[in-house]
């Protein structure tokens, strides 16, 4: 296999950090006077932020907009990522070993988590699914792979999300999937 590139996503991949996507709209809703399942996380598991933040004013009927349902997510999320979520065991050696291989990464999703981490060092690029919308649709990893100047047959995406390796396997990148 000649591999020319590598994309990572960032949560429950390179950092131990679905702990928060899993508390983080339960104490929100619960902020504006809602009472959420504490499941919640799993219907929003494939929606993007701007509709996950749709469905969950509409659902609880919370009284704010989306906008400020996303900008509580990230205030609640922020300090996790700053000062607490640790590194998966063993992403710092995978990232040194696809450097000394000389194959370029970049990740698909990130967080500041990355430069306390040390991880940053290992990336050209990080890119948003804000910027490209959810991964139930490729964009995000065609954009990285042209980045990365590799083609999709020749890139590995590394994903922890069921949809998205899908979306990323019938796109035509290779998979390899993170157990968390």
């Amino acid at each position: 296999m000649n591999l020319t590139g590598a994309i990572f996503d960032l949560d429950g991949t390179l950092t131990d950090s679905m702990y928060i996507w899993q508390k983080a709209p339960v104490d929100l809703v619960r902020r504006y006077g809602g009472d959420p399942p504490e499941d919640l996380a799993r219907d929003l598991k494939e929606m993007g932020r701007r509709e996950a933040s749709e469905y969950m004013v509409a659902r609880f009927s919370l009284p704010c907009t989306p906008e400020q349902v996303m900008d509580g997510v990230n205030d609640l999320v922020t300090d996790e990522y700053r000062n607490k979520v640790p590194m998966k065991p063993g992403a710092d050696v995978l990232l040194e070993r696809l450097a000394a291989l000389g194959v370029p990464c970049g990740i698909a999703t990130a967080s500041e988590a990355m430069v306390r981490l040390g991880l940053w060092k290992h990336f050209l690029f990080a890119f948003s699914s804000l910027q490209y919308g959810s991964k139930s649709r490729p964009d995000v990893y065609f954009a990285a792979a042209r980045s990365l100047g590799s083609a999709p047959e020749h890139t590995i995406v590394f994903e922890d999300a069921l949809h998205a390796a899908r979306t990323a396997k019938e796109a035509g990148f290779l998979v390899a999937g993170v157990y968390d």
